[in-house]
């Protein structure tokens, strides 16, 4: 069996631009066979989110609505990456803003594909240590967001059971174990 091949762009057209992502449709060739087709994607900034843990070894947890499937999710602080911010800093931010928490340094874990078939994005998981409120939270006009410290215990019964449901945060998880064990207690999920 032959390894597949990049194809080529022919075209491009933007079809919307959404805010936060814009979308696209690609007419492509098969440099080999010369097969075609129309693509769509989206464009979108990276993402950065923050796996907090306080000294004492909880994780900070926020709920809020999402649009896209019409439920709450219980997910790690994170956001956009603003214009010329790099993920750590982006998770520091994030992790102010949406929780009112500080913490160590941010430690780089992983920077992910978010789902390459369809967005060309990034999104990084960032580790930050010893957390502690210092402030309120400063939301966004559209943002609702319900903060919960959690133990290891809780937060793998979560991930385990469909409460965290969120594939970027289990993604996260995964940095966490394969990265810093230490932060699981050196144990595998």
């Amino acid at each position: 069996m032959k390894s597949p091949v990049r194809w080529e762009v022919a075209s491009e057209e933007l079809l919307a631009d959404c805010k936060v992502f814009k979308v696209f449709r690609n007419h492509c060739r098969h440099p080999l066979d010369g097969r075609e087709g129309d693509f769509f994607l989206l464009r979108a900034v990276n993402w950065a989110m923050c796996v907090a843990v306080t000294s004492d070894g909880k994780f900070i947890l926020e709920q809020q609505y999402r649009h896209g499937i019409r439920e709450l999710s219980w997910e790690f602080p994170g956001g956009v990456c603003e214009k010329g911010e790099n993920p750590l800093d982006t998770a520091v931010r994030e992790l102010r803003e949406e929780t009112g928490f500080v913490g160590d340094a941010p430690i780089l874990l992983g920077t992910r594909s978010t789902n390459p078939a369809l967005l060309n994005n990034r999104c990084s998981t960032v580790l930050i240590k010893n957390c502690r409120k210092v402030c309120d939270t400063k939301l966004d006009a559209n943002e609702e967001i319900l903060v919960r410290e959690v133990s290891l215990e809780e937060l793998m019964k979560m991930a385990c059971d469909g409460s965290i449901h969120h594939a970027l945060m289990l993604t996260a998880m995964a940095e966490v174990y394969l990265h810093a064990p230490e932060v699981f207690g050196g144990k595998s999920a």
